[in-house]
């Protein structure tokens, strides 16, 4: 076999395998819209971890002005429905931001802005 024919089939093995390795260990990186639909829908029961986590992809995504500040997290039971209530405020001249509630056992995400 000649050298040409020899580096042709190397040059292939290797172009193979380079797309066997893109194809098992490359998975696409989640876009905004699928990392916003997970933090709708997150895992029942949901935990204070997991409404935290949801409530911080949420305002990254829709509220970016908001990120720099802390949430105040409490649970509460409100007609019998339990949640996890996240609000994320920013002071000033006019109070602005957003409270997230986020029920524990129904995964009900649900957003209020306020000015």
């Amino acid at each position: 076999m000649s050298r040409f024919g020899v580096g042709t089939i190397a040059w292939a093995a290797a172009l193979v395998a380079g797309f066997i390795l893109v194809f098992t260990l490359g998975s696409p990186l989640p876009s905004e819209g699928d990392e916003l639909q997970a933090a709708y829908h997150p895992a029942t029961p949901v935990t204070q971890d997991a409404a935290q986590a949801s409530a911080a992809t949420i305002v990254r995504l829709e509220y970016p002005n908001l990120v720099p500040f802390a949430p105040t997290v409490t649970r509460q039971a409100t007609f019998g429905i339990d949640a996890w209530l996240l609000v994320y405020a920013a002071g000033g001249d006019v109070p602005q931001g957003v409270q997230i509630s986020v029920g524990v056992t129904t995964g009900l995400v649900e957003v209020a802005a306020f000015p």
